[in-house]
C-alpha cells in the first residue's frame, strides 16, 4: 500500500483523551512504531482525515488489528 493512498479504517467509538477528540480503531497495518501512522491519511465513513496523534495502551511495534486511538483532522 502506497503511503499516499488513504487507509480504510472502521471507527468503533469516539472518546476524549488528554484534551483531544479520539477515534478508537484497530490498526489496519503492522507498524514499527505509532509515529509511523502520524500524518497518514485514513478513510472513515464520513470522509478522509489526516492522523495527528496516536494513543495506545502499550509501546513498541504495533500489530495489525491491535486496538488504538487516533486523533484525526479533516482534509
Amino acid at each position: 500500500m502506497a503511503e499516499s493512498e488513504p487507509i480504510e479504517v472502521e471507527a468503533f467509538y469516539r472518546y476524549g483523551h488528554k484534551g483531544r477528540e479520539m477515534v478508537a480503531i484497530r490498526a489496519p497495518i503492522a507498524m514499527a512504531d505509532a509515529s509511523d501512522f502520524i500524518g497518514r491519511i485514513v478513510r472513515l465513513g464520513d470522509g478522509a482525515h489526516a492522523v495527528r496523534a496516536v494513543a495506545r495502551q502499550g509501546s513498541g511495534p504495533i500489530r495489525k488489528g491491535e486496538p488504538m486511538g487516533i486523533d484525526i483532522g479533516a482534509l
